[in-house]
């Protein structure tokens, strides 16, 4: 199997994508131009209509570049790029508006095809860019997996996505944006859970501020080293800014989502695009002012390739004892601390 994945890579050419020929199909520009239309009709003021579009869209050309390098400095730009955050309200609002359908096979088979419909539609509306393909392959096979009542394991889930973009495109691989994507759904699927037992709570807020927390850090772990890498540095207001905004622009999602698929009626559009625009000024303003108040200066790193799969391996050590509160778990500490002081030693 792999020898035959390896041939299709192989033969396959990234000129020959059926996708970049989808994107400037003349009905995805039709539906495309009528959103943005409605946005500009909506939102007047050019920084609420530029937020509204690279969320939507993940069109960030229009940004200011203050606000940008904010997001960016915080840790956040990924809120403005079409990802699985996106995807994942968009399938939840999909799934709960077909709640009503019985369950019959033809519903079923009408249920399965509707949502894989609009999600891929999503996705060429939206440029498909990287994120967005990557988000809508794990969804498309997390929806066809359930449809046949297949025993659901997230890892496969996301081997099957990996596998697909590598087919789409192989030189992909080497992108930034698609290691940081995977590393996070990777760090999420083995540090959610057990990051989320620590702390056990009754109250729903504190249960709910815990699980976005528990969500950042399981994140924050696996991406970490890669953002050292290669660039070097990492913010150290990262955790902090996805713990307070990625609720915050969940929220907004959900409001832009379902105001694009309001009716035209003059007055509800009006007082709800204007609800909308005083959310985004009041988000951006506070995303501003954290950034203008609480900087603080990165350190330079080097980290390197033996750094990097030292960070790893201690990580997944750490993760195995935290489970199984094995001894084996500190020799094999001690043993890869060894190992990786060996090779700095010797590459000096």
């Amino acid at each position: 199997m792999l020898l035959f994945w390896g041939a299709l890579v192989a033969q396959y050419h990234a000129t020959s994508s059926f996708l970049s020929e989808m994107i400037s199909a003349q009905w995805v520009i039709e539906v495309r131009q009528y959103f943005i239309l409605k946005i500009d009709h909506a939102f007047v003021d050019p920084e609420s209509n530029a937020f509204a579009k690279s969320l939507l869209f993940g069109t960030k050309s229009d940004m200011s570049p203050t606000l940008k390098t904010a997001y960016q400095q915080l840790g956040i730009l990924h809120i403005i790029a079409i990802s699985g955050m996106h995807l994942d309200i968009l399938f939840k609002l999909l799934e709960k508006g077909t709640l009503w359908l019985p369950n019959k096979n033809w519903a079923r088979w009408t249920k399965l095809i509707s949502l894989l419909l609009i999600v891929w539609s999503y996705t060429l509306i939206a440029h498909a860019g990287p994120s967005v393909v990557r988000a809508s392959l794990f969804f498309s096979t997390l929806l066809i997996g359930r449809f046949f009542y297949l025993n659901i394991f997230s890892l496969n889930t996301i081997s099957i996505g990996i596998l697909l973009v590598l087919l789409y495109n192989s030189q992909i691989i080497t992108g930034i944006g698609l290691q940081l994507s995977y590393a996070a759904v990777v760090g999420i699927h083995f540090f959610y859970k057990p990051l989320l037992q620590l702390l056990l709570m009754d109250n729903r807020l504190l249960q709910f501020a815990w699980n976005n927390l528990a969500i950042s850090i399981a994140a924050q772990l696996t991406t970490l080293p890669i953002v050292l890498y290669y660039f070097h540095s990492s913010s150290s207001l990262s955790i902090l800014g996805n713990f307070l905004f990625v609720p915050l622009s969940s929220l907004l999602l959900y409001a832009l989502l379902v105001w694009m698929v309001l009716p035209d009626i003059e007055l509800v559009q009006v007082v709800i695009a204007k609800g909308i625009g005083w959310y985004i000024k009041t988000m951006n303003e506070s995303i501003r002012l954290l950034f203008q108040y609480l900087q603080i200066e990165d350190r330079h790193y080097d980290l390197g390739i033996a750094g990097l799969l030292y960070y790893y391996f201690c990580l997944f050590v750490g993760l195995y004892w935290l489970l199984n509160k094995s001894p084996k778990s500190i020799l094999l500490l001690l043993f890869g601390t060894c190992l990786y002081s060996s090779i700095k030693l010797f590459s000096l």
